[in-house]
């Protein structure tokens, strides 16, 4: 049992990080940190599983299993430009916990009316828990039109798992990945239809230096390390236990974020406020019970 539990909570620790990341290239970068252009590169870098094609685990896909992965790198797509625009403006510590408590509401919820699922005995304490906290988080902290982009990306984010969910359904979890990733090349290309997104895009690359570029690579490479992580903690225990365990990536980040604010002040300095930080840790505490009431109850 402490093995899965680790490898899950290990993949937490690594998630906390990888978004601070993400505020640093967002936040310190003018070019390649707008949200579209990095939006496109973290989609277009999901085309590294072509690597599965040479080992022949990979066959043609159905077209329901096309379309709902198209479906899915829509929402993806859509869920990243939210966060990453409401990064931009706003606190990792404070946008995060909230999308991961409307992203668990919406994926239960749309479990329920499309995969037959019953919800939680727990889910309206456990929905009141997630309100509380992203109230107390968002006092003061988030504006009306970033608490809308966190809200939104938590939406398509849940309506992403529930796609996926679908698509395993119908084929192999391995098939299920590999077409939903590489549909997230398609949506990534999609965007330079926009004329104003393929100049950013381009600029984006063409200005930025090697070392940034070779950061958002890696960062993207370390979140491969977190979902495999998570599968294999998946695979290993149980699954409610490691989505509850998610809280816990929240509270990584609060400490990310307090030694970032000191390391990298230019960037981080808004992360931490004496006078609001008792708000922010209730919020955290009020969305982790309520992730723990409704995967664990």
């Amino acid at each position: 049992m402490l093995t899965w539990i680790v490898l899950a909570a290990l993949a937490q620790f690594i998630t906390a990080l990888i978004v601070l990341v993400d505020k640093y290239v967002l936040v310190s970068q003018a070019h390649l940190g707008k949200p579209v252009v990095y939006a496109f590169y973290v989609s277009a870098l999901s085309g590294v599983v072509i690597v599965l094609v040479p080992f022949g685990v990979i066959s043609v896909p159905s077209l329901t299993v096309l379309a709902l992965s198209l479906l899915a790198s829509l929402t993806f797509i859509a869920s990243v430009l939210f966060l990453y625009t409401a990064l931009k403006r706003g606190n990792a510590s404070d946008a995060v916990p909230i999308v991961g408590a409307v992203a668990a509401v919406v994926t239960l919820y749309l479990a329920f009316l499309l995969l037959d699922q019953d919800l939680p005995p727990a889910f309206i304490p456990a929905f009141v828990l997630l309100v509380i906290g992203t109230a107390l988080i968002s006092h003061i902290r988030l504006t009306w039109r970033s608490l809308r982009d966190v809200v939104l990306a938590g939406v398509f984010f849940g309506g992403t798992a529930v796609i996926l969910k679908l698509i395993f359904l119908e084929t192999t979890f391995i098939e299920g990945f590999f077409w939903s990733r590489m549909t997230n090349v398609i949506g990534a290309l999609s965007l330079l239809v926009i004329p104003a997104n393929r100049q950013a895009v381009f600029h984006g690359y063409h200005s930025s230096s090697q070392k940034l570029k070779w950061l958002v690579v890696s960062n993207k490479a370390l979140s491969g390390v977190a979902v495999f992580l998570t599968l294999a903690a998946i695979s290993l225990g149980s699954v409610s236990v490691v989505q509850a365990m998610a809280g816990l990536q929240f509270v990584f980040l609060l400490g990310f974020a307090y030694l970032s604010a000191a390391w990298f002040p230019a960037v981080f300095k808004g992360e931490i406020h004496a006078h609001q930080f008792p708000h922010q840790v209730y919020g955290i505490l009020c969305i982790m019970a309520g992730l723990a009431a409704l995967f664990l109850v």
